[in-house]
């Protein structure tokens, strides 16, 4: 089996697959209890993305480079990429990220609500600057394949997620079925950002509501581990700012 994702920082993406199959050992999960540490608190010059948990900032950044199509020194000064008290410098690129932030999150809040309907990916589709005119190419070509796994805004009708849940229980073998499995170990490869390199992943699953990831990178594994009650996320001290970091559920 083969896990991919575009996210460079988390890799939370690629492990849908392993969330959905973990279901009936994970569904008990919450987030933790203790106050999360917030980005401003771990980061220096943090001035927009103010308010939120660090594994959630650290997302964002990755969303960023996804939905642009490039790397972290492309908003960050390329010394950035071996000392971390670099990335707090200011350039170019991130005055402008800042900016669009703030457009976003008033698109946003004047025309949707303040849901999140309009983020950085709607206008660059993974290249630096949005494009002003439509490519024929495109228009008259052959369709781009949408994978059927993309995420898109989460259902507000909780009845069909439950119906959803109920078909997806039914198609394994039933409720009591599940019930007799008490864990699982599963190997296969991880594909981070830029599909460039592929590492090995292995996945460990133990009822109740046990899991953990391990990527093995170059650098150092990357550990994702959730213990039923809280989460978090270990990488090697030369790989991010905070080594230990502790998950928190995504806000909406």
């Amino acid at each position: 089996m083969e896990f991919t994702s575009r996210q460079p920082v988390f890799g939370a993406i690629g492990m849908i697959s392993v969330c959905l199959a973990a279901v009936a050992l994970a569904a008990g999960q919450s987030a933790p209890a203790q106050k999360p540490e917030l980005a401003e608190q771990a980061f220096k010059n943090v001035q927009v993305l103010r308010g939120i948990p660090v594994n959630e900032f650290m997302e964002t950044m990755g969303f960023f480079a996804a939905s642009l199509g490039e790397n972290c020194t492309f908003c960050h000064v390329q010394e950035s990429g071996g000392d971390w008290t670099r990335y707090a410098d200011d350039q170019e690129q991130k005055l402008a990220a800042r900016k669009m932030i703030v457009m976003m999150n008033l698109i946003n809040q004047t025309y949707f609500g303040g849901k999140r309907e309009v983020t950085c990916y709607s206008c660059h589709h993974g290249d630096e600057r949005p494009q002003v005119t439509p490519n024929l190419a495109v228009q008259y070509g052959a369709p781009v394949p949408v994978e059927p796994d993309a995420l898109q805004q989460a259902a507000t009708d909780v009845s069909s997620v439950d119906r959803i849940f109920a078909r997806y229980l039914q198609a394994l073998g039933g409720a009591q079925q599940l019930a007799k499995i008490t864990g699982f170990a599963a190997k296969g490869a991880y594909q981070g950002f830029g599909g460039l390199d592929k590492f090995p992943v292995e996945v460990f699953a133990k009822a109740p509501d046990q899991r953990a990831t391990i990527v093995h990178e170059p650098a150092g594994d990357l550990t994702t581990t959730y213990d039923g009650s809280a989460g978090w996320f270990a990488a090697p001290a030369n790989d991010r700012p905070i080594p230990v970091v502790p998950l928190t559920a995504w806000r909406s």
